[in-house]
């Protein structure tokens, strides 16, 4: 999985990113270039390094250094086709050479910052060297100009430009040392670019470790920002505590409302869960498949703690997704999901498989067939998973239940302002053979006419 796959497919992904504060195309550039780590070890690495801003960031006199080095990494230049062509030895012109310049400049401010901060993890090469060629008057101002150090032959023809008397030469005369002088210009950058095609590596490497940096500050920012937990990695089951959702919270906060964190625990095994209509099993999902993409991405993640299992796939299969699949009903296309589950699941590879309401688009007798069998299926390959579903399923599996309503009290008025307040969505163990039965009652706190709902009660039992 790549950035913008994650961002097209896990929901809830867009809004994380998109409050990244990265300060260069470089960065940005670097950030969709991040790698699905499936190694725990590897991914471990790369959230040990946003810990470690993280606890130099409690101290203030650091916190204003890194911020220093933010502003600093604002005037990176994204020049890697620059680098390319330096590394062919293609002749760079004024504006490219002025971009190596401006680099190696900033480079070596960084690299000082980055030293006196102790990143270790950051690797800034010493460009002196490169520096030293471009800048022969030794002011390490960011701008570049075909100085007469470069060229005695330059310096000569154009201090002879300077002596003539431009009323009394010809045009041919001054054409002629103006011709000169354009060759021997062209001839200094052919001998500039030789010089630095050495530090091609360099040069690259510099611009990465840069890019890098700034993603990481990005991420450390963004973790304070959103208050996001160090993930740790394990085998086996994954431990979700105080989960929530970043963007759904702050929807919610704005109404002056709260999310309530939720824990959860994925065995290498199917689990089935149910509960009543707008009691957040939808939200669970995006926000487990959140979690999960932002930690084998490398970041931290929206909960309290979590022990994550790394895998090799994440399947999220929702109920209000776009059909990719057009010209098919939602059920083909559901049904061709399944068959992509079932054809990576026989590759061997690990999958943490999400399912949305399986099956819910076609009649109650086959749909509790198929939930069944894809139960059954997932449970004899050990597959992580969590299935939400209205039907109830006689399969024995692992089975939780939203907890639903805390009360249903005459004198406690419920609508659809306050419905929130009064759901808890704690996960339960279910050992229930029937699953929830409220959604008329739901209808009637969204005031759906009382003439159609005592019709609808009139044919419950029939």
């Amino acid at each position: 999985m790549k950035i913008k796959e994650a961002i097209e497919s896990i929901s809830g992904f867009k809004y994380v990113i998109d409050a990244l504060d990265i300060q260069s195309s470089a960065g940005r550039r670097m950030l969709y270039a991040l790698p699905f780590l499936k190694v725990s070890e590897e991914i471990e690495r790369e959230v040990d390094k946003t810990e470690w801003l993280l606890e130099g960031m409690k101290e203030e006199a650091f916190s204003h250094k890194i911020a220093l080095v933010q502003m600093k990494i604002g005037e990176l230049r994204d020049i890697a086709s620059t680098i390319s062509r330096l590394k062919y030895n293609t002749p760079l012109d004024d504006i490219e050479l002025f971009e190596v310049k401006h680099l190696a400049i900033l480079t070596d401010s960084i690299g000082k910052q980055v030293e006196e901060l102790k990143l270790s993890f950051v690797a800034i090469p010493d460009l002196t060297n490169a520096i030293e060629i471009l800048d022969p008057q030794r002011k390490k101002i960011p701008q570049f100009y075909i100085y007469d150090e470069y060229s005695p032959t330059l310096a000569a023809i154009r201090s002879e430009i300077n002596k003539i008397n431009l009323s009394e030469a010809t045009d041919e005369e001054i054409n002629t040392l103006r011709l000169k002088e354009k060759k021997e210009e062209d001839l200094v950058r052919v001998a500039l670019t030789e010089k630095l095609q050495p530090y091609t590596d360099d040069l690259k490497n510099a611009l990465k470790e840069i890019a890098t940096l700034d993603l990481l500050i990005a991420k450390a920012n963004l973790s304070k920002e959103l208050e996001l937990t160090k993930p740790t990695f394990t085998i086996g089951t994954t431990f979700l505590e105080g989960l929530f959702n970043p963007e759904i919270k702050n929807s919610l906060q704005k109404q002056g409302k709260e999310f309530q964190p939720v824990s959860i625990s994925i065995p290498a095994m199917p689990t089935l869960i149910t509960g009543a209509n707008m009691t957040g099993k939808t939200v669970l999902l995006k926000s487990i498949a959140l979690i999960q993409t932002l930690a084998q991405f490398g970041f931290y993640v929206p909960a309290l703690s979590a022990e994550i299992v790394p895998v090799d796939r994440i399947v999220l299969c929702l109920t209000d997704e776009q059909n990719e699949l057009r010209g098919l009903s939602s059920f083909a296309a559901e049904m061709i999901r399944l068959n992509k589950i079932v054809k990576h699941i026989n590759k061997g590879e690990s999958l943490l498989v999400l399912i949305d309401e399986l099956a819910r688009t076609t009649n109650p007798t086959e749909g509790k067939a198929i939930v069944a069998g894809v139960l059954n299926f997932l449970s004899e390959h050990k597959v992580s998973s969590l299935i939400t579903t209205h039907y109830t399923i006689h399969t024995d599996c692992r089975k939780l239940r939203v907890k639903g309503f805390r009360l249903k009290d005459e004198y406690v008025k419920i609508d659809i302002h306050n419905i929130n307040n009064y759901i808890d969505y704690t996960l339960e163990e279910s050992s229930e053979k029937e699953v929830p039965h409220e959604a008329i009652y739901i209808a009637e706190i969204l005031g759906v006419s009382d003439d159609l709902l005592q019709r609808i009660k009139s044919n419950l039992n029939d």
